[in-house]
């Protein structure tokens, strides 16, 4: 492949976390644009690590690996994202899915809108995950058509401006974000900053949701009841420090 020049180099990490995706990791590095480093959270128990490795010489840009081993994975996907946070030192940080259903490509047109957009985070939306998406399994539409449906029926207000709460794509600015309002679990992560951080300004960006090559999804009925028990921890935070903010004045 022709190599980009420096000057071509996005300011930016992508934070992919990663739990059995071995036959995805070399399709993912040759398809990302050159960035300032690719790192991957992984919690896998096959040899997604080794075939990381055996792939970065491929990528325009370094490549780094957290391993998790089991007993240190909490918060699945999400604490995955979180634990991987403190590693950025780039002025952007790119989240998305190592299963290349968000194409790589789209990479590039999320940071071009950060660059050049005054906000603090660029969402890749299925704006269409509202109707038939090809890249899901019917199981997986129905799923996220009623999850969807609950994150904007809980909370109407700060969902407003955001078309896919539950996108697992996007950018966001790195230092925009306080790590310790976090406290994540399960895998929708955007769905906790977008409410733990109700001052940032927020874009979106369309795309296609593509469908899976390889591998299985790791979406379970365990994944969705750990989500609905997530959304009404959040949903008792803010109406906690709703409740603090109205005593105050």
């Amino acid at each position: 492949m022709t190599s980009p020049t420096p000057a071509d180099r996005w300011p930016a990490t992508v934070l992919v976390p990663t739990r059995d995706e071995r036959d995805n990791a070399e399709p993912l590095l040759t398809r990302l644009p050159l960035v300032d480093a690719v790192l991957f959270v992984d919690d896998s128990d096959d040899d997604t690590p080794a075939a990381i490795a055996a792939a970065a010489p491929l990528c325009d840009s370094p490549v780094e690996v957290l391993h998790r081993p089991v007993g240190q994975r909490g918060g699945g996907l999400a604490g995955a994202v979180v634990a991987g946070m403190p590693l950025v030192k780039s002025k952007w940080t790119v989240v998305m899915d190592g299963d290349l259903q968000h194409p790589p490509e789209v990479v590039s047109r999320l940071l071009e809108r950060a660059e050049l957009d005054d906000v603090d985070l660029i969402i890749a939306s299925r704006r269409n995950w509202d109707s038939v998406n090809e890249g899901l399994s019917p199981p997986r539409k129905a799923a996220s058509w009623v999850l969807g449906r609950l994150a904007f029926a809980l909370f109407p207000i700060r969902l407003r401006p955001i078309t896919d709460p539950l996108s697992g794509f996007f950018v966001f600015r790195t230092d925009a974000i306080d790590r310790d309002r976090l406290d994540p679990t399960g895998f929708k992560i955007l769905l906790e900053i977008v409410l733990t951080h109700p001052e940032l300004g927020v874009d979106e960006v369309g795309f296609a949701f593509a469908k899976r090559v390889a591998g299985e999804s790791n979406v379970s009925v365990q994944e969705a009841t750990r989500y609905l028990r997530h959304v009404a921890r959040l949903r008792r935070r803010l109406s906690v420090q709703a409740m603090r903010h109205l005593v105050k004045r």
